[in-house]
């Protein structure tokens, strides 16, 4: 299956790659405001999406229904989140602190 893999441009994380795991093991590096194809390998279950100590929940492969997926940083897009949490983000929320989700 062939998915295509959104990582729009944020502030947050801009210097720093995005590794994509599919059951466990590393398929890709995700480069900030890039477009790439990936191919995941058959019968794959879950995606996930590393960036240092920190990740984003699993995600379902059966979920991807448009065969497009975003992968980006969960609160950069909120001014508020991106004020004041990052503390927890790094901590206590390490495991939510990327995001995937499906694309229209």
């Amino acid at each position: 299956m062939e998915i295509e893999v959104i990582r729009p441009k944020q502030f947050a994380d801009m210097a720093r790659d995005y590794h994509l795991l599919v059951d466990g093991k590393e398929i890709a590096v995700i480069r900030r405001g890039t477009t790439q194809t990936i191919t995941l390998p058959e019968g794959s279950k879950t995606l996930k999406a590393v960036i240092d100590w920190c990740s984003s929940p699993e995600f379902q492969v059966c979920d991807i229904g448009s065969g497009k997926i975003v992968v980006k940083n969960s609160f950069a897009s909120n001014f508020f989140k991106a004020v004041f949490l990052p503390l927890y983000y790094i901590s206590l929320g390490k495991e939510k602190y990327l995001k995937i989700e499906t694309s229209l």
